[in-house]
């Protein structure tokens, strides 16, 4: 989430000053890429499926097996849905700024509340912000505080009844006990906290990848891996630097294939091939130009992996007044 530099209104998200791009998402970490970055021409033509007025932040978003695409609008303090067979529709209003959200089984959604808006400060938002249970009718069934939490941000169930969440100010990643509802440290590490001379936020995004754990890190510009224990539960070393991301990133997804979409917050996404595909002389990450997906924040592969779902700003971070939107973004 990269929305430091914004405040809340009752009409929207609104920039709080005009900030000039480099200031933003400046180069950080000086050993994130020794390459120039390389765009590729766009391919993907987006579908649009919802559009919302400029100002409003759409910020993550999660999609089940039946395909019904559930997201966060953090302006206007909801859940909303959109389906294959209903269009949008079945907003779930919540007391609070929706962050991220986590399937957790038995017809539940996890849904990461902020309490108080971002633009009060990392101070202030500290113990702010709680996980809530909603059930298939949009029922809110539990609250868990988050009580030593400063600014979370991205989540994934790593267990049965074990939420991961990632704090962007504090460089942490908690474990959320959904029985017990303890939160406790599960992770910290000086190489996932922001730059403090910038209103870029450090850790983001969480996924696993088989016997590892991917994070974003938005600060740095960095995807960064951590290894876990055979129990897969546990970390076995340090966080360690998977693959530089010259564009920006976010969120992220993974393909069937091993490619890795990330959104960027700028126009379109970033494509990270795997491993074996990447040459010696290639940077490893490649832009996709997607017009009308300006100020993407979010990404998430469809239950078959041949579309992509997507959630952009219109460019609210580079003064951009375009719609906010979800497209789905169909893959060869």
């Amino acid at each position: 989430m990269y929305m430091n530099a914004y405040v809340v209104t009752d009409s929207g998200l609104r920039s709080a000053m005009p900030l000039p791009r480099r200031s933003l998402v400046g180069i950080g970490l000086a050993a994130v890429t020794t390459a120039a970055p390389a765009a590729i021409k766009a391919a993907l033509q987006p579908e649009i499926l919802a559009r919302f007025p400029n100002g409003i932040f759409l910020e993550n978003l999660i999609v089940s097996q039946a395909g019904l695409v559930r997201f966060t609008n953090y302006t206007a303090r909801s859940v909303e849905a959109w389906s294959p067979s209903l269009g949008l529709g079945g907003c779930v209003p919540v007391p609070g700024h929706p962050v991220s959200l986590a399937i957790v089984g038995f017809g539940r959604i996890a849904v990461l509340v902020h309490g108080v808006p971002f633009t009060v400060g990392a101070a202030a938002m500290r113990g702010k912000s709680e996980i809530m249970l909603i059930d298939a009718q949009g029922a809110v069934v539990q609250r868990i505080a988050l009580p030593e939490a400063v600014h979370p941000n991205g989540m994934m169930l790593l267990a049965a009844g074990m939420l991961l969440v990632a704090d962007s100010a504090e460089g942490v990643i908690w474990a959320v006990d959904l029985g017990t509802e303890r939160c406790d440290v599960w992770y910290r590490h000086h190489a996932l906290r922001p730059d403090p001379s910038r209103s870029v936020p450090g850790i983001n995004g969480i996924k696993r990848a088989g016997e590892a754990l991917l994070l974003s890190n938005s600060a740095s510009r960095q995807l960064q891996r951590l290894t876990l224990r055979p129990n897969g539960v546990a970390v076995q070393g340090e966080v360690s630097l998977h693959a530089a991301m010259p564009f920006g990133v976010d969120d992220f997804c993974l393909a069937a294939d091993g490619t890795i979409y990330a959104a960027t917050h700028a126009r379109g996404l970033a494509a990270l091939p795997p491993p074996g595909r990447l040459l010696p002389s290639q940077p490893a990450a490649r832009l996709i130009d997607v017009p009308g997906l300006e100020g993407s924040t979010a990404v998430a592969m469809a239950p078959n992996h041949r579309a992509l779902y997507a959630l952009a700003t219109g460019g609210m971070l580079e003064g951009g007044q375009g719609a906010a939107v979800l497209a789905r973004l169909p893959l060869g």
